[in-house]
């Protein structure tokens, strides 16, 4: 296992197919988006990835929400089921995976436990990146695929940091009030 590092992730533009059903759909996904953005000319500006919203141990396998992104800088117009869309930058929690895709899911709770050692927490509503550098197929072997898994986490307390500083500055203000009024 290679090493696991937070980072930021900058906003993009890209080129986006939803779907749902089974995660294993991704690859034939991609290869479509693939297909047509280089049907109508347009290059993708860095290494395709998936999206992946729900996880597969509480979501039934036909109900699993996903989509698939081509990078991109160029204008480019959407097309039926193809978006263009902005993904939003984020603190994620990464590694890179050299092997088959079949070992993802210990890299998942590699990364899920690392995050929380390290004081970081899961961002509910954000999904799960994984960034194919190298593709089953740009290699005759499919353990030689190379993976960035990202997880969007923020660090731990931050919300609840956050919420009592505005409490505080709320009984701060109704505090003076009160003494107004007396």
């Amino acid at each position: 296992m290679a090493e696991i590092q937070a980072k930021e992730v900058e906003l993009m533009t890209v080129m986006s197919l939803s779907f749902t059903g089974p995660y294993e759909q991704t690859r034939e996904k991609l290869e479509g988006l693939m297909s047509w953005l280089l049907r109508i000319g347009h290059p993708y500006s860095a290494p395709p990835m998936g999206l992946y919203y729900d996880d597969p141990a509480k979501v039934a396998a036909d109900a699993l929400r996903a989509e698939v992104c081509l990078p991109i800088e160029e204008k480019c117009e959407p097309a039926d089921e193809i978006e263009r869309k902005e993904l939003p930058g984020a603190t994620v929690a990464c590694t890179v995976h050299e092997g088959p895709f079949g070992e993802l899911d210990q890299v998942y709770q590699q990364v899920f436990a690392w995050a929380e050692e390290n004081g970081y927490r899961y961002v509910e509503g954000l999904p799960t990146r994984e960034v194919f550098h190298v593709l089953p197929g740009q290699e005759e072997d499919p353990t030689h695929c190379v993976t960035e898994v990202q997880v969007p986490v923020e660090k731990a307390g931050q919300d609840a940091e956050e919420e009592t500083a505005e409490v505080g500055a709320s009984a701060e203000g109704s505090g003076a009030s009160s003494e107004e009024g007396s």
